[in-house]
């Protein structure tokens, strides 16, 4: 009982986590534009959320040994909501004199928490919900954060037309308020290997367990694959897609990313009302998934009806949600709890440096060979991930 009660509170404070990251980057962004007038300054400010998630993601691992998984998941959060109030008091002082590097010293100081605290949320799914309960407790964990990203972007954009950007700022200072609040009553939960103060050995923690164990190895082979995949449907390349191929507005942008997140949302529900099957199952559902998400994406490619599009993007959405769900909870299962953190925050740099990487280089593809090839390759990339899970079946099953 006192687990299940657990569990809702970490949902429910990273649910306004996660409302509050989308809000406060919307008004950054926004900020940054007003300020300078110029689309690369704005880009910059995503360029330096996924700078300092990177850093925060290296120094992580030594953290948790100096601290307790729900003592920096609190702290993080609320010294979020410091920085809040601080760039909410900049912004009112300096209605027309900002300063640049002072904004993007804002930026930095979140998204270095946010790095922090986002593998420790994970990490803390299995230590709330018994591992007979993993794959429900990750579809009810997703399908929560999914939910968010649907309603987040469109709310956010909404308020941004009632509010300031410093009204918008402090609206979010009562939205970090809430999941700090949140965090706080979490039952305290820490690692069992506190004592070896070799910093070295904790920095390379997570590294070292990728490179040693097969079924870590194995999972993070396919999620660095997927996400090269997943790069497909970043926001420059969809726009393409819509001008180029679909020969429609602009507006049909925000349709394809809409109907994804909410493929995703299904996905999760799926796997939370199907759970003892897809626990039973785990390969077999990665691989049938992976192999669906892979032959709707090649349709995809061939364009075809604006509508149809649509349909195909929420059942890109439900495949690939049910493949990541199991993919998950294989991790949770199969790794030492005291150990998790440091892996998410190993996985965490992989995937992030991969898909800005492969992002560009998507980008240039699109320019050069058509952004129908883009989603061609992202269909290829989803069979070899479904090749490599059926390969290693008795691994991800055992």
């Amino acid at each position: 009982m006192k687990k299940n009660i657990a569990f809702k509170k970490l949902v429910i404070g990273q649910m306004f986590a996660n409302i509050g990251d989308i809000i406060y980057t919307i008004a950054v962004v926004s900020s940054v534009f007003t300020l300078t007038n110029s689309a690369l300054a704005a880009s910059l400010a995503p360029v330096i959320m996924t700078v300092g998630t990177v850093f925060s993601g290296l120094l992580t691992p030594v953290l948790i040994n100096y601290a307790t998984l729900t003592d920096i998941l609190r702290k993080t959060q609320l010294f979020k909501t410091f920085i809040l109030i601080g760039l909410a008091v900049y912004l009112n002082l300096k209605v027309n004199n900002e300063n640049l590097f002072f904004l993007y010293t804002f930026i930095f100081s979140i998204s270095f928490l946010d790095g922090c605290a986002e593998p420790i949320s994970r990490a803390l799914i299995p230590h709330y919900a018994a591992k007979s309960y993993l794959i429900r407790a990750n579809s009810i964990f997703s399908t929560m954060l999914q939910i968010v990203s649907i309603g987040g972007w469109a709310v956010g954009s909404s308020l941004l037309i009632i509010f300031s950007i410093s009204g918008l700022i402090w609206i979010n200072v009562g939205i970090f308020a809430i999941a700090t609040f949140a965090f706080w009553y979490l039952p305290t939960v820490s690692t069992t290997d506190n004592a070896d103060g070799d910093r070295w050995k904790h920095l390379i923690s997570g590294w070292q367990e990728i490179r040693k164990q097969p079924i870590i190895f194995t999972i993070v082979s396919m999620d660095i694959l997927e996400s090269i995949a997943n790069t497909a449907w970043i926001s420059a390349v969809v726009l393409v897609f819509v001008k180029d191929v679909l020969h429609v507005s602009e507006n049909w942008w925000g349709y394809i990313n809409a109907t994804y997140f909410l493929g995703a949302a299904l996905g999760s529900m799926i796997v939370f009302y199907l759970n003892v099957m897809v626990d039973k199952n785990k390969s077999k559902v990665i691989v049938i998934s992976s192999i669906l998400g892979g032959v709707i994406t090649l349709l995809v490619a061939l364009g075809g009806n604006p509508f149809l599009i649509l349909v195909y993007s929420i059942l890109i959405g439900v495949f690939l949600q049910v493949k990541n769900i199991p993919q998950a909870t294989i991790l949770q299962q199969k790794i030492d709890r005291n150990k998790l953190t440091s892996v998410y925050a190993a996985t965490g740099i992989l995937n992030t440096a991969t898909f800005s990487l492969s992002s560009l280089l998507m980008g240039a593809v699109a320019d050069t060979l058509g952004v129908n090839v883009v989603f061609v390759l992202s269909g290829i990339l989803l069979f070899v991930v479904a090749f490599i899970a059926r390969n290693k079946k008795e691994l991800l099953d055992n």
